[in-house]
């Protein structure tokens, strides 16, 4: 009987691998129920033929992105997010020793925007408002004029400007700010950027207390600077993936670069997003033997993994609840009062709007607050006061409802990509 004919391989064969988000959806559509959305930042592929594929080439790969979604977190349109902590700063109170967490709600406004509201989320957190002059005075300004300053007497760039307004000149404290170390969920991010970095305070000067206006603390660059990298949380994301090494080297200066990597992408926009020049295309890469999966990630310039959700804003849905009655009982916070639910709906550490329906009260400004503490009926603020009892309004009437809400159901915030490979089979002989 005549053997079996041997097939010799003299020549590589190629094969071409496609590979596309969507395909993580039986029929490539995300279904209408964003509860049955998934994210496409780590997905694993069943490729069974890739056992047979020794090294890989990349032809072509794209992000592609709404221009209404929170991914566009490596450009200028997204600098505050939760996902990536951009949104958290310590406010730090040189004069009395204490440090204060600054929450900023999820936002794409711009630098600048969120300068200007800066106070504001100052007076939501735990250092409160005041009865005096609302807080911390925060401001964009050009040539201004620090007149304690020794060595040039004004800073002529275009800076942003900051000091202590929520006390008499008398009284009001030196201000600073700094970089957090742990975020409120307990994830260690000292060495991540941060809004202390985007808001250019790599080297900033506070203020002085007992001046006010006229020892402001202020930044000592340009706020502002164009260049997109700069504002931004995260300098690039990768592509990467642990079934596949670089065939040769990336010569690279984050030491941080996976020898992972298929792809970066560097100033992702909102819209078609793809490799900063074609010569990346001509990578070639080692698949692992045995290979019959590929997962592919996205993380950050840190090797951080990107988040599988962002959480945006949540608007609340609910009638805001009616109460009646403000009192301060001490300089640091004041009490309000006739509020059903009171601990339930508006527990400790949440913030809360607090809007006047009717009355008034000297040295009170409606705003956002941080709740401090809470009982069935009752709302406790910061708040500084010059006395005890310098607000008080048995019917003062107001409502109060929760604010700055987010969700993370679905994945509203894309992106969708695709991966085009040719893949060079492994030499065998049958």
């Amino acid at each position: 009987m005549a053997q079996p004919q041997t097939a010799i391989q003299n020549n590589p064969v190629t094969s071409i691998v496609y590979i596309n988000s969507l395909d993580r959806y039986s029929n490539g559509v995300p279904p209408a129920a964003s509860s049955n959305q998934t994210s496409c930042t780590d997905i694993t592929y069943s490729l069974p033929g890739l056992s047979n594929i020794a090294t890989v080439q990349l032809l072509s790969t794209q992000i592609n992105s709404n221009v209404n979604t929170w991914f566009n977190q490596a450009g200028t349109g997204s600098a505050v997010s939760a996902a990536f902590y951009t949104n958290l700063i310590n406010l730090i109170d040189y004069t009395s020793g204490t440090t204060y967490l600054i929450t900023i709600p999820t936002t794409n406004l711009s630098i600048g925007s969120v300068i200007n509201n800066l106070g504001i989320y100052v007076q939501a957190s735990t250092y409160g408002g005041s009865a005096i002059s609302g807080g911390v005075s925060i401001a964009i300004g050009s040539g201004l004029l620090s007149n304690y300053d020794p060595i040039t007497g004004g800073i002529l760039l275009n800076t942003w400007r900051f000091y202590d307004n929520s006390r008499s000149a008398a009284t009001s404290h030196s201000l600073g700010w700094g970089r957090v170390t742990t975020a409120p969920d307990g994830t260690n991010i000292a060495n991540r950027r941060q809004l202390f970095d985007l808001l250019g305070l790599a080297n900033h000067v506070p203020s002085v207390a007992g001046l006010g206006a006229n020892g402001p603390g202020y930044t000592t660059g340009q706020y502002n600077v164009p260049l997109s990298y700069s504002i931004a949380p995260v300098r690039y994301i990768s592509m990467i993936s642990p079934q596949l090494t670089n065939f040769a080297p990336d010569v690279n200066t984050n030491s941080n670069a996976s020898t992972n990597e298929i792809a970066r992408f560097v100033n992702v926009s909102p819209v078609a997003n793809t490799l900063s020049s074609a010569g990346q295309q001509a990578k070639v890469m080692k698949v692992a033997p045995g290979t019959t999966s590929l997962r592919i990630q996205l993380v950050d310039d840190q090797g951080n993994p990107i988040p599988t959700n962002y959480p945006v804003p949540a608007p609340y849905q609910g009638a805001p609840t009616a109460g009646v009655g403000i009192l301060s009982t001490t300089l640091s916070n004041l009490t309000f009062s006739g509020i059903s639910n009171a601990n339930t709906n508006f527990p400790t550490g949440t913030q809360v709007s607090i809007v006047t329906t009717s009355g008034s009260a000297s040295g009170w400004t409606p705003g956002v607050y941080q709740v401090q503490s809470s009982t069935s009926n009752t709302v406790v603020i910061p708040y500084i006061t010059t006395s005890a009892s310098q607000i008080s309004n048995a019917t003062y009437g107001f409502t109060i409802q929760p604010v700055w809400l987010t969700t993370t159901a679905g994945n509203q915030n894309g992106p969708e990509y695709y991966l085009t490979l040719m893949g060079i089979a492994r030499t065998t002989t049958a």
